[in-house]
């Protein structure tokens, strides 16, 4: 089957194409052609600024795909100069890989019936993904759009872009203190493989179309329970931990995640028999560090540049 991933040379977008390959499956990507994809296996390499109706037109209008995977949408925008040119009538299903974060605040488990709208902890990001959604349950309802959405909490893994357990991971081996929001908030993860296993699940299940499903490993785990996990995958004894209380910094000034309390509910996608994660935080934790050890990252997050303030 033709299956077009939007994205295709970071963390996400990358791993979905590869593993799509590694199943068989006959693989395009579009990106804006910035970087090679450095793996091999693509059909056909489409280029352009995603942003830009134009470029969109040029590269795929009239294209005939069985599945799009979206990976990179971030606004309306995004969405709508995709589905504005590509051929939709033998779509089999649009998958959209939204957030969490449209949920508004809770300290519970949030199932998909939890109202959505803003949620301070996550700003403009998490208003823009939810203005996608509606757009895609609109056009589903409308003309029949075959979409399913994904909600995971935090993504992990090999090949993260991002500069979160491989922050912990150079703190940890360099014995330095890691500053952590005194909160006690707890939050999930999910590995990448167990994501890749999840959107795969969802092109062969006729349930999914028109739904949204939360998906996530069920283990929660504190601040300070992620660090000793990666301590131990890492075998390292020395463990300096700081817990900052101060309110004259965010705590994203100091630290790679936003403190709020992040669990998600899916029982919805266990009951619709979807593939669900296996991969707890210690093994994926374990995974992560391997890769970090062979490639040696080079990352880092221009939010983060109170750290050694938060330790005097």
């Amino acid at each position: 089957m033709k299956i077009l991933v939007i994205g295709g040379t970071e963390f996400v977008g990358r791993a979905v194409a590869e593993y799509m390959i590694s199943r068989g499956h006959e693989v395009s990507i579009f990106t804006r052609g910035i970087r090679e994809p450095g793996y091999n296996g693509i059909q056909i390499h489409y280029k352009g600024d995603r942003r830009s109706a134009a470029d969109v037109e040029n590269a795929i209008k009239g294209e005939e795909f069985d599945y799009i995977l979206d990976i990179s949408a971030y606004v309306l925008s995004d969405v709508e100069n995709l589905l504005n040119k590509v051929n939709t009538k033998e779509l089999k299903r649009y998958i959209f890989l939204s957030t969490g974060s449209v949920y508004e605040p809770s300290n519970e488990h949030m199932n998909e019936e939890q109202a959505r709208g803003f949620n301070e902890n996550w700003g403009q990001y998490g208003m823009d993904k939810l203005d996608i959604e509606d757009y895609l349950f609109r056009l589903h309802k409308d003309e029949g759009l075959p979409m399913s959405i994904v909600r995971p909490t935090y993504i992990y893994g090999k090949g993260n872009n991002l500069y979160r357990e491989i922050y912990l991971f150079e703190r940890l081996e360099k014995a330095l203190t890691i500053p952590i929001p005194d909160s006690g908030n707890r939050v999930q993860f999910i590995y990448i493989d167990d994501l890749m296993k999840f959107i795969e699940s969802i092109l062969f299940e006729d349930k999914a179309i028109g739904q949204a499903y939360n998906i996530t490993h069920p283990e929660a785990v504190t601040w300070e329970k992620l660090i000793y996990t990666a301590a131990n995958v890492m075998n390292t004894d020395t463990v300096k931990i700081k817990k900052i209380s101060c309110t004259d910094l965010k705590p994203r000034e100091y630290f790679p995640f936003r403190d709020c309390t992040y669990l998600l509910d899916t029982n919805k996608a266990d009951a619709h028999r979807l593939t669900m994660p296996s991969i707890d935080l210690a093994e994926g934790l374990r995974l992560s560090y391997e890769w970090y050890r062979d490639t040696k990252p080079v990352l880092k997050d221009n939010k983060m540049n109170k750290i050694e303030i938060v330790l005097e």
